[in-house]
């Protein structure tokens, strides 16, 4: 059973927990993580989510996302995730967290409530699609996807992707300033 640390609307811990499924039930704030794989190409890695996920199944988003869980840090998480998902093992030194996002989601006719203080990371390497190892329960599919490719889909309004909009524009925007390739 996972349990989560709980937040206000805020951001401020609560100092209680709570049962993954009952935070989503009923709409907790909680910690969450996303990580974005940029090669030296300007590709951005993207996953296709499994089928049975609870929330957005078989559409497309960042390279790798969870749950912090009780007492976790941000950075542990992300390290966790990468392994559980994508069978990567990285170094807390290969994670830059780029930005911090609150991000609200009600799906699955009302029975799913997600609201997420998200800590959102960059990973620059360089991974060949053959060396991941997906977990099928998260993960259906991997690609590569050009940066400006990816910003049309969302400018699109794409329903292939799952809509992260304050998200994807702080992505774009910090990938414009800091100058990733196209």
């Amino acid at each position: 059973m996972e349990y989560f640390d709980l937040y206000d609307k805020n951001g401020k811990q609560l100092n209680q927990t709570k049962l993954r499924a009952e935070v989503h039930k009923d709409g907790d704030w909680h910690m969450a993580v996303d990580i974005w794989i940029l090669n030296n190409r300007g590709e951005l890695l993207l996953q296709k989510r499994a089928k049975k996920k609870e929330s957005f199944p078989g559409l497309w988003e960042v390279s790798c996302s969870g749950h912090i869980s009780e007492r976790e840090d941000s950075k542990t998480s992300a390290i966790r995730e990468l392994k559980e998902e994508l069978g990567l093992d990285v170094e807390e030194r290969g994670l830059k967290l780029l930005f911090k996002v609150k991000d609200s989601c009600v799906t699955n006719k009302g029975k799913f409530v997600n609201n997420e203080h998200k800590d959102v990371y960059l990973m620059k390497k360089d991974i060949e699609i053959k060396e991941l190892k997906l977990d099928p329960e998260e993960v259906s599919e991997v690609k590569y996807i050009k940066v400006e490719d990816l910003k049309q889909h969302i400018e699109d309004s794409d329903k292939t992707f799952v809509p992260h909009e304050e998200s994807y524009k702080k992505l774009f925007d910090y990938l414009e300033a800091y100058g990733a390739k196209k």
